[in-house]
């Protein structure tokens, strides 16, 4: 009888550290899974905001492409760009962007950095386009009026001219940020392929 004693003592001892161990083993498993299916979720969010920046940012570049870009490239003088009532950057043509700036954070600080200059120099340059065409309607006006005023004319078109230039520049500047973050995206997409959920962001 004395001998059961210490083994009885050493059985329970045996499976309260065993329970123990099991509980410890068990919420430590808990909290891996639940790491685990955090970081995927993270990663789809991020996936999936790349795949709409990539959609929205290819849509807006070709139609702004199509509508004056591809003219701005080709034409040396103000005269020879059609003018053109272009859709401005106040309207909601940035939708994914404006609600999503949130996550940029979450990816590398550069990346990110890319992608919101690229977003803010695209919305000036269509603001800027659109001044221009404000600043050629009113050459038009000033040229066209009842009291020509040829000093007039002479300076709104010089401004018309500096504009331009100013514009041909910020097109080529904008063009090289717009194609970068493009390949920047489709480069994490690719990523993302590969291996699923482990896309390289910061989460």
């Amino acid at each position: 009888m004395e001998n059961l004693l210490p083994s009885l003592i050493v059985g329970a001892l045996a499976g309260f550290l065993g329970a123990v161990i099991g509980s410890k083993a068990m919420s430590y498993a808990h909290y891996r899974y639940a790491q685990k299916r955090d970081f995927e979720t993270k990663s789809n969010r991020m996936i999936n905001l790349f795949i709409a920046l990539n959609a929205e940012l290819t849509s807006i570049w070709e139609r702004y492409m199509e509508v004056v870009g591809g003219d701005l490239e080709q034409v040396q003088k103000p005269d020879e760009l059609p003018f053109t009532v272009l859709f401005t950057a106040g309207n909601n043509y940035f939708s994914v962007y404006d609600n999503s700036a949130q996550f940029l954070g979450a990816l590398e600080p550069e990346a990110g950095k890319k992608i919101i200059e690229t977003y803010v120099n695209l919305k000036s340059l269509l603001d800027e386009l659109q001044n221009y065409n404000v600043m050629s309607q009113k050459h038009r006006d000033v040229r066209l009026g009842a009291n020509l005023n040829l000093y007039e004319v002479n300076q709104v078109r010089e401004e018309l001219d500096s504009f331009f230039k100013l514009l041909k520049k910020r097109h080529a500047q904008v063009k090289g940020q717009v194609l970068l973050t493009l390949e920047m995206l489709k480069e994490f997409l690719s990523l993302a392929e590969q291996s699923r959920t482990t896309v390289k962001i910061k989460v």
